[in-house]
Protein backbone atom coordinates (compact mmCIF):
# COMPACT_ATOMS: atom_id res chain seq x y z
CA UNK A 1 0.00 0.00 0.00
CA UNK A 2 2.41 2.64 -1.24
CA UNK A 3 1.71 6.38 -1.39
CA UNK A 4 3.44 9.70 -2.09
CA UNK A 5 3.55 12.83 0.04
CA UNK A 6 2.89 16.20 -1.64
CA UNK A 7 5.94 17.49 -3.43
CA UNK A 8 6.30 20.51 -1.16
CA UNK A 9 6.82 18.28 1.90
CA UNK A 10 10.42 17.38 2.71
CA UNK A 11 12.38 15.77 5.53
CA UNK A 12 14.56 18.18 7.48
CA UNK A 13 16.46 17.04 10.57
CA UNK A 14 14.09 14.14 11.00
CA UNK A 15 10.91 16.25 10.81
CA UNK A 16 8.45 16.67 7.96
CA UNK A 17 8.54 20.30 6.86
CA UNK A 18 6.92 22.47 4.23
CA UNK A 19 9.32 23.60 1.50
CA UNK A 20 8.51 27.20 0.50
CA UNK A 21 10.00 29.52 -2.13
CA UNK A 22 9.60 33.11 -0.93
CA UNK A 23 8.89 36.17 -3.08
CA UNK A 24 12.58 37.09 -3.04
CA UNK A 25 13.46 33.67 -4.41
CA UNK A 26 14.91 32.36 -1.16
CA UNK A 27 13.99 28.94 0.17
CA UNK A 28 12.30 28.49 3.53
CA UNK A 29 11.36 25.38 5.50
CA UNK A 30 8.35 25.82 7.78
CA UNK A 31 6.14 23.61 9.92
CA UNK A 32 3.24 22.23 7.93
CA UNK A 33 0.13 24.42 8.02
CA UNK A 34 -2.67 22.32 9.47
CA UNK A 35 -5.21 25.00 8.55
CA UNK A 36 -4.65 24.25 4.88
CA UNK A 37 -5.63 20.56 4.87
CA UNK A 38 -5.68 20.22 1.09
CA UNK A 39 -1.92 20.80 1.08
CA UNK A 40 -1.52 17.92 3.56
CA UNK A 41 -3.38 15.23 1.67
CA UNK A 42 -2.26 11.64 1.08
CA UNK A 43 -4.08 8.52 -0.08
CA UNK A 44 -3.56 5.07 1.44
CA UNK A 45 -5.49 2.06 0.21
CA UNK A 46 -7.97 4.27 -1.71
CA UNK A 47 -8.77 6.39 1.36
CA UNK A 48 -7.83 10.07 1.54
CA UNK A 49 -6.22 11.31 4.76
CA UNK A 50 -5.08 14.69 6.01
CA UNK A 51 -1.97 14.54 8.18
CA UNK A 52 -0.84 16.64 11.13
CA UNK A 53 2.01 16.40 13.61
CA UNK A 54 1.71 14.11 16.60
CA UNK A 55 2.19 17.15 18.86
CA UNK A 56 1.49 20.79 18.16
CA UNK A 57 5.21 21.65 18.40
CA UNK A 58 6.12 19.15 15.69
CA UNK A 59 7.80 16.78 18.15
CA UNK A 60 7.88 13.24 16.76
CA UNK A 61 8.53 11.27 19.95
CA UNK A 62 9.56 8.48 17.64
CA UNK A 63 13.31 7.86 17.88
CA UNK A 64 14.25 6.58 14.43
CA UNK A 65 10.79 7.36 13.08
CA UNK A 66 8.52 10.20 12.07
CA UNK A 67 5.08 9.91 13.66
CA UNK A 68 2.02 11.74 12.33
CA UNK A 69 -1.71 11.76 12.93
CA UNK A 70 -4.02 10.79 10.08
CA UNK A 71 -7.62 12.01 9.69
CA UNK A 72 -10.01 10.66 7.08
CA UNK A 73 -10.57 13.55 4.68
CA UNK A 74 -14.32 12.99 4.48
CA UNK A 75 -14.63 13.93 8.16
CA UNK A 76 -12.73 17.24 7.97
CA UNK A 77 -14.25 20.57 6.93
CA UNK A 78 -11.52 22.10 4.79
CA UNK A 79 -12.86 25.64 5.37
CA UNK A 80 -12.80 25.29 9.14
CA UNK A 81 -10.71 22.22 9.98
CA UNK A 82 -11.11 20.75 13.44
CA UNK A 83 -8.77 17.88 14.25
CA UNK A 84 -10.30 15.85 17.03
CA UNK A 85 -9.58 12.12 17.35
CA UNK A 86 -7.26 10.79 14.61
CA UNK A 87 -8.36 7.78 12.62
CA UNK A 88 -4.84 6.37 12.47
CA UNK A 89 -1.24 7.05 13.41
CA UNK A 90 1.48 6.69 10.78
CA UNK A 91 5.05 5.76 11.66
CA UNK A 92 7.70 6.40 8.98
CA UNK A 93 11.30 5.25 9.28
CA UNK A 94 13.65 8.21 8.93
CA UNK A 95 16.27 6.40 6.85
CA UNK A 96 15.56 6.40 3.14
CA UNK A 97 15.37 3.05 1.40
CA UNK A 98 18.49 1.99 -0.49
CA UNK A 99 19.54 -1.15 -2.35
CA UNK A 100 20.49 -2.65 1.02
CA UNK A 101 18.76 -2.32 4.39
CA UNK A 102 20.68 -1.02 7.38
CA UNK A 103 20.10 -2.56 10.79
CA UNK A 104 17.52 0.00 12.02
CA UNK A 105 15.52 -0.60 8.83
CA UNK A 106 15.72 -4.34 9.32
CA UNK A 107 14.40 -3.90 12.85
CA UNK A 108 11.57 -1.76 11.47
CA UNK A 109 10.60 -4.48 8.98
CA UNK A 110 10.76 -7.06 11.76
CA UNK A 111 8.48 -4.88 13.89
CA UNK A 112 5.95 -4.71 11.04
CA UNK A 113 6.02 -8.48 10.56
CA UNK A 114 5.50 -9.06 14.29
CA UNK A 115 2.57 -6.63 14.42
CA UNK A 116 0.88 -8.41 11.52
CA UNK A 117 1.29 -11.75 13.25
CA UNK A 118 -0.27 -10.31 16.39
CA UNK A 119 -3.15 -8.92 14.33
CA UNK A 120 -3.71 -12.27 12.61
CA UNK A 121 -4.07 -13.82 16.06
CA UNK A 122 -6.58 -11.16 17.17
CA UNK A 123 -4.48 -10.23 20.19
CA UNK A 124 -6.28 -7.79 22.48
CA UNK A 125 -3.34 -6.18 24.25
CA UNK A 126 -0.96 -5.46 21.36
CA UNK A 127 -1.36 -2.32 19.26
CA UNK A 128 -3.13 -3.02 15.94
CA UNK A 129 -1.37 -2.39 12.63
CA UNK A 130 -3.52 -1.34 9.65
CA UNK A 131 -1.28 -0.69 6.62
CA UNK A 132 2.37 -0.89 5.65
CA UNK A 133 4.51 -0.28 2.60
CA UNK A 134 6.63 2.42 1.00
CA UNK A 135 5.96 6.14 1.08
CA UNK A 136 7.74 8.65 -1.13
CA UNK A 137 9.02 12.00 0.15
CA UNK A 138 10.55 14.63 -2.11
CA UNK A 139 14.27 15.37 -1.86
CA UNK A 140 14.47 19.01 -2.94
CA UNK A 141 18.29 19.02 -3.03
CA UNK A 142 18.42 16.25 -5.64
CA UNK A 143 15.01 16.93 -7.22
CA UNK A 144 13.74 13.40 -6.78
CA UNK A 145 11.47 11.34 -4.55
CA UNK A 146 13.09 9.08 -1.95
CA UNK A 147 11.41 5.96 -0.58
CA UNK A 148 10.81 5.24 3.12
CA UNK A 149 9.24 2.34 4.99
CA UNK A 150 6.07 3.08 6.93
CA UNK A 151 3.16 1.50 8.73
CA UNK A 152 -0.09 2.80 10.19
CA UNK A 153 -1.67 1.73 13.46
CA UNK A 154 -4.65 2.44 15.66
CA UNK A 155 -4.68 5.73 17.52
CA UNK A 156 -3.78 5.82 21.20
CA UNK A 157 -5.06 8.72 23.30
CA UNK A 158 -2.41 8.24 26.01
CA UNK A 159 0.88 6.57 26.62
CA UNK A 160 1.26 5.23 30.14
CA UNK A 161 3.67 7.96 31.23
CA UNK A 162 1.40 10.84 30.21
CA UNK A 163 -1.66 9.02 31.60
CA UNK A 164 -0.05 8.58 35.03
CA UNK A 165 1.15 12.18 35.09
CA UNK A 166 -2.34 13.49 34.38
CA UNK A 167 -4.51 10.99 36.27
CA UNK A 168 -2.37 9.67 39.14
CA UNK A 169 -4.68 11.07 41.84
CA UNK A 170 -7.78 9.51 40.29
CA UNK A 171 -6.67 5.91 39.69
CA UNK A 172 -7.73 3.39 42.31
CA UNK A 173 -5.54 0.48 43.37
CA UNK A 174 -8.06 -1.89 41.78
CA UNK A 175 -7.75 -0.04 38.47
CA UNK A 176 -3.97 -0.14 38.70
CA UNK A 177 -4.01 -3.90 39.27
CA UNK A 178 -6.39 -4.34 36.32
CA UNK A 179 -3.99 -2.32 34.17
CA UNK A 180 -1.10 -4.53 35.27
CA UNK A 181 -3.11 -7.63 34.31
CA UNK A 182 -3.80 -6.22 30.83
CA UNK A 183 -0.08 -5.60 30.28
CA UNK A 184 0.83 -9.06 31.54
CA UNK A 185 -1.69 -10.50 29.07
CA UNK A 186 -0.02 -8.53 26.29
CA UNK A 187 3.32 -10.04 27.27
CA UNK A 188 1.71 -13.48 27.24
CA UNK A 189 0.39 -12.83 23.73
CA UNK A 190 3.84 -11.92 22.46
CA UNK A 191 5.40 -14.97 24.08
CA UNK A 192 2.75 -17.20 22.48
CA UNK A 193 4.38 -16.30 19.15
CA UNK A 194 7.87 -16.72 20.55
CA UNK A 195 8.56 -12.98 20.74
CA UNK A 196 10.58 -11.09 23.33
CA UNK A 197 9.74 -7.37 23.44
CA UNK A 198 12.93 -6.14 25.21
CA UNK A 199 11.86 -2.47 25.22
CA UNK A 200 9.07 -2.35 27.79
CA UNK A 201 8.72 1.09 29.36
CA UNK A 202 5.84 3.50 30.07
CA UNK A 203 6.35 5.36 26.77
CA UNK A 204 5.71 2.12 24.82
CA UNK A 205 2.43 1.28 26.55
CA UNK A 206 -0.73 2.87 25.16
CA UNK A 207 -4.40 3.38 25.88
CA UNK A 208 -6.39 3.19 22.65
CA UNK A 209 -9.51 5.22 21.82
CA UNK A 210 -11.70 2.60 23.53
CA UNK A 211 -9.76 2.80 26.79
CA UNK A 212 -7.96 -0.51 26.24
CA UNK A 213 -4.34 -0.76 27.40
CA UNK A 214 -1.92 -2.18 24.83
CA UNK A 215 1.78 -2.81 24.34
CA UNK A 216 3.33 -1.16 21.30
CA UNK A 217 6.62 -0.14 19.72
CA UNK A 218 8.10 -3.53 18.89
CA UNK A 219 11.26 -2.06 17.38
CA UNK A 220 13.62 -4.17 19.52
CA UNK A 221 11.60 -7.37 19.29
CA UNK A 222 13.42 -10.69 19.01
CA UNK A 223 12.14 -14.20 18.46
CA UNK A 224 12.79 -17.23 20.58
CA UNK A 225 14.23 -19.23 17.69
CA UNK A 226 16.63 -16.45 16.63
CA UNK A 227 15.69 -17.02 13.01
CA UNK A 228 16.56 -13.44 12.17
CA UNK A 229 19.25 -12.25 14.58
CA UNK A 230 20.12 -8.57 14.45
CA UNK A 231 21.92 -8.21 17.76
CA UNK A 232 25.67 -7.68 17.82
CA UNK A 233 28.19 -8.71 20.43
CA UNK A 234 28.00 -6.29 23.42
CA UNK A 235 24.99 -4.56 21.88
CA UNK A 236 23.14 -2.02 24.01
CA UNK A 237 19.61 -3.48 24.07
CA UNK A 238 16.81 -1.75 25.92
CA UNK A 239 15.71 1.65 27.20
CA UNK A 240 17.79 3.67 29.62
CA UNK A 241 16.40 3.44 33.13
CA UNK A 242 14.39 0.32 32.28
CA UNK A 243 17.17 -2.04 31.23
CA UNK A 244 17.44 -5.54 32.65
CA UNK A 245 20.52 -6.92 34.46
CA UNK A 246 21.21 -9.28 31.55
CA UNK A 247 20.99 -6.49 28.95
CA UNK A 248 23.49 -4.48 30.98
CA UNK A 249 25.68 -7.59 31.30
CA UNK A 250 25.54 -8.01 27.53
CA UNK A 251 26.63 -4.42 26.99
CA UNK A 252 29.43 -4.50 29.57
CA UNK A 253 30.79 -8.05 29.45
CA UNK A 254 29.85 -9.94 26.30
CA UNK A 255 32.83 -10.84 24.14
CA UNK A 256 35.31 -9.24 26.57
CA UNK A 257 36.97 -12.50 27.60
CA UNK A 258 36.13 -12.32 31.29
CA UNK A 259 36.66 -15.55 33.22
CA UNK A 260 33.26 -15.36 34.90
CA UNK A 261 30.30 -16.16 32.66
CA UNK A 262 27.71 -13.42 33.08
CA UNK A 263 24.07 -13.87 32.12
CA UNK A 264 23.64 -12.01 28.82
CA UNK A 265 20.61 -13.73 27.27
CA UNK A 266 17.68 -11.33 26.93
CA UNK A 267 14.50 -13.43 26.88
CA UNK A 268 10.95 -13.69 28.29
CA UNK A 269 12.24 -13.42 31.87
CA UNK A 270 13.90 -10.17 30.87
CA UNK A 271 10.50 -8.94 29.70
CA UNK A 272 9.07 -9.98 33.07
CA UNK A 273 11.77 -7.92 34.80
CA UNK A 274 11.00 -4.84 32.70
CA UNK A 275 7.29 -5.31 33.24
CA UNK A 276 7.95 -5.46 36.98
CA UNK A 277 9.58 -2.04 36.73
CA UNK A 278 6.52 -0.75 34.90
CA UNK A 279 4.23 -2.25 37.57
CA UNK A 280 6.23 -0.42 40.24
CA UNK A 281 5.81 2.79 38.24
CA UNK A 282 2.06 2.24 37.93
CA UNK A 283 1.72 1.77 41.70
CA UNK A 284 4.37 4.21 42.93
CA UNK A 285 4.72 6.72 40.04
CA UNK A 286 8.51 6.37 40.12
CA UNK A 287 11.07 3.81 38.93
CA UNK A 288 12.62 1.13 41.16
CA UNK A 289 16.35 1.84 41.20
CA UNK A 290 18.76 -0.42 43.06
CA UNK A 291 17.47 -2.85 45.68
CA UNK A 292 13.73 -2.55 46.24
CA UNK A 293 12.50 -2.74 49.82
CA UNK A 294 9.03 -3.28 51.23
CA UNK A 295 9.37 -0.18 53.40
CA UNK A 296 9.45 1.89 50.18
CA UNK A 297 6.22 0.34 48.83
CA UNK A 298 3.09 2.39 49.50
CA UNK A 299 0.67 -0.57 49.53
CA UNK A 300 1.07 -2.19 52.93
CA UNK A 301 -1.43 -5.04 52.49
CA UNK A 302 -1.92 -7.88 50.05
CA UNK A 303 0.71 -9.52 47.86
CA UNK A 304 1.50 -6.80 45.33
CA UNK A 305 4.93 -6.11 46.75
CA UNK A 306 6.06 -9.79 46.79
CA UNK A 307 4.82 -10.17 43.19
CA UNK A 308 6.76 -7.16 41.93
CA UNK A 309 9.77 -7.97 44.09
CA UNK A 310 9.99 -11.43 42.50
CA UNK A 311 9.67 -9.94 39.01
CA UNK A 312 12.52 -7.56 39.81
CA UNK A 313 14.95 -10.13 41.14
CA UNK A 314 18.38 -9.64 39.57
CA UNK A 315 18.81 -13.41 39.38
CA UNK A 316 16.74 -15.02 36.64
CA UNK A 317 16.51 -18.22 38.64
CA UNK A 318 14.58 -16.33 41.33
CA UNK A 319 12.19 -14.53 38.97
CA UNK A 320 8.88 -15.96 37.78
CA UNK A 321 9.50 -18.55 35.09
CA UNK A 322 6.32 -17.70 33.20
CA UNK A 323 4.07 -14.67 32.91
CA UNK A 324 1.07 -16.92 33.66
CA UNK A 325 2.26 -17.05 37.27
CA UNK A 326 2.12 -13.26 37.44
CA UNK A 327 -1.35 -13.07 35.91
CA UNK A 328 -2.71 -15.69 38.32
CA UNK A 329 -1.40 -13.84 41.38
CA UNK A 330 -2.54 -10.42 40.14
CA UNK A 331 -6.07 -11.71 39.59
CA UNK A 332 -6.20 -12.67 43.27
CA UNK A 333 -5.16 -9.12 44.19
CA UNK A 334 -7.76 -7.64 41.83
CA UNK A 335 -10.66 -8.77 44.04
Amino acid sequence: MDFTFPKDKVLLNGTLKQHLILNNGKVSFEFIDIYKPLSNLIQIDNTDYYFTYLNSNGDNKGGNSIILKLFEAQNINIDDPVYDTPDLIIKIHKNRKKSYLNRPQQRFIKEIDALYKCKENNFENIIIIEHSGICKIFDNLNSKFDEYFYYTMEYAQFDLKSFIEVNHNMITIEEKVSLCIDLAKGLKELLALGFYHRDIKPDNIFMNADGKWKIGDLGLINDRNNNFQLDKIADNIGPKGWMTPESMNKYLTEGKGFNYKYHCDIDHQSDIFQLGKVFWYIIQHNAPIGTVKEIDFIIKKGQLYPIIKTMLNHSKSKRFKNIDEVIKLLKIEEH
